[in-house]
């Protein structure tokens, strides 16, 4: 055993993050940390690591009680971690991020060579053909989690803590690293795996501990007691609740809401059509960083130089700005809700009512009263866990940020809902109250949905087409029994596929 954690209690203020946090590594193996977000997993984690100190309880680690004062405290000691939010400095390369902080000496300077070296080894087995020397303000999402998690790596540790190190990377990254890991454990390092995709765990854990309301409820070993992924779920949810709703494939044949025709911009959009219909989920699919994100992004007015012809229910209209796409209720769950759907210092109120100031018609005097219903409705709706409407939004797990992001467009009258990957990063009850909110308002208010997401299970499982993008281009149309995982990785790769976008 290299690491025993006992009776970790931490609150912030007056809200309990950890009420009795138990867990046990041992070595050379990996031990996945799970449970819901706001359950207490990255909390204990961050503990072990010393960005927080816990108001008590102890930590033994290589036979030694231990308390760190930093994390590079704990990463000299053999200890590092992949944090959620990453740590990389935009402006520097691959290669300086990934050895920052334990740059190596020749002579009075860097032993650039040897950190180089160092990165190269490293990049070849996490992503090969990444280039070390691009400045990371070059990369895509994937790659920048990919550096992250080999900046952890270099420091060669005993003990490697790795929270989230996935939610954006496509599947043939995550193997990769998966790959790696099995690797460090045959050489005795010990890890402790977070993820919300049960396949990922069943396929790389040798045994999981289950956290739910900042205390671990169960620990379970694989190879002892089998692997049950209706189990783990059980404990991570607290109820026996079917952990997905379902959605029936569908023959759209309804009017079209929108049509796109000719969208170009830059290398990262060229020449995009393609039409949605009322009532319909369109699925964005294909390798992570070909345009997904920029095609959402244009469809809600973020590029004004973007060229189209769009129209809206057989009206012409123009995406050169958010505010134009809000007015015509083009609504945008963005991929980074911190950075791109959220003030973090601000309240879930507020976060709930600002974009009604982009409406054409604007009350003299804010209706207070009337909006704080509202948004009390929404928290209702999608069951936000927050202790009131003016709690600090920043101050809620992901999961409950999601909904707000979802929340704040639901007392529009919405065309059309762009989702770009909502569920990344949330776990399994929050991603099913997220989806099912979605897969009822589709069914009740006949709502036109544009989904992306990284993970293609959520595609499969919940769109009537796909529509695959390849540098920049729609290059494949999915519908019916052709929504697979095969026939989404082949066409992602165009790998023997004909069929024409329509």
């Amino acid at each position: 055993m290299i690491l025993e954690v006992k009776g970790i209690r931490k609150c912030f203020g007056g809200v309990v993050a950890l009420s009795d946090g138990n867990l046990v590594c041992r070595r050379g193996k990996i031990t996945g940390l799970l449970g819901a977000n706001g359950s207490g997993k990255s909390t204990i984690s961050k503990i072990i690591t010393g960005v927080y100190d816990a108001d008590c309880g102890e930590i033994n680690y290589n036979g030694k009680c231990v308390k760190y004062k930093n994390p590079n405290e704990a990463r000299q000691a053999g200890i590092a971690m992949v944090f959620q939010n990453l740590s990389l400095i935009p402006d520097l390369t691959v290669w300086q991020n990934i050895v920052l902080g334990a740059e190596q000496k020749k002579g009075i300077g860097l032993d650039n060579k040897c950190a180089r070296e160092i990165s190269e080894e490293i990049i070849s087995k996490l992503h090969p053909g990444l280039d070390i020397n691009k400045k990371v303000n070059q990369l895509n999402p994937g790659e920048m989690q990919i550096v992250e998690i080999a900046k952890a790596i270099s420091a060669e540790p005993k003990l490697l803590i790795l929270d989230e190190p996935t939610a954006a990377l496509e599947q043939a990254q995550v193997k990769n690293l998966f790959h790696y890991m099995r690797e460090l454990a045959n050489h005795g390092v010990s890890m402790i795996f977070t993820s919300h995709r049960m396949w990922e765990v069943m396929e790389i854990c040798d045994d999981v501990i289950i956290f739910r309301n900042g205390e671990n409820v169960a620990s379970i070993d694989f190879h002892k007691e089998g692997k049950d992924a209706e189990r783990i779920i059980g404990y991570i949810t607290g109820d026996s609740k079917k952990t997905e709703c379902e959605i029936e494939n569908r023959q759209i044949a309804g009017e079209t809401v929108l049509s796109i025709k000719g969208m170009n911009y830059g290398k990262h959009l060229r020449d995009i059509s393609f039409e949605l219909r009322k009532g319909e989920v369109l699925g964005i699919g294909g390798l992570a960083g070909q345009g997904q994100n920029e095609l959402l992004l244009a469809l809600a007015g973020a590029y004004p130089e973007m060229k189209c012809e769009a129209e809206l229910k057989g009206r012409k209209i123009k995406l050169t700005k958010p505010v134009n796409a809000v007015r015509n209720s083009i609504l945008l769950v963005p991929g980074d809700r911190q950075l791109e759907g959220l003030f973090l210092k601000d309240s879930v109120y507020k976060n709930t009512i600002f974009p009604k100031l982009a409406l054409k018609r604007q009350p003299i005097f804010t209706p207070s009263k009337k909006y704080r219903k509202e948004c009390e409705q929404i928290v209702k709706a999608l069951s936000v866990k927050t202790h009131n409407i003016d709690t600090p939004v920043g101050t809620l797990s992901g999961g409950n940020q999601q909904k707000v992001v979802v929340g704040k467009w639901l007392t529009f009258d919405i065309n059309v809902l762009l989702l770009a990957d909502p569920a990344k990063g949330v776990d399994i009850g929050a991603k099913r109250d997220l989806y099912q909110y979605i897969v009822d308002m589709v069914k009740e208010k006949n709502t036109s949905v544009i989904l992306y997401a990284s993970d293609s299970e959520e595609l499969i499982q919940y769109c009537d087409r796909v529509l695959i993008m390849y540098e920049g281009q729609l290059v494949e149309t999915l519908e019916g029994c052709d929504i697979n995982e095969d026939a989404i990785v082949s066409a992602s790769m165009r790998v023997n596929r004909t069929t024409e976008v329509n």
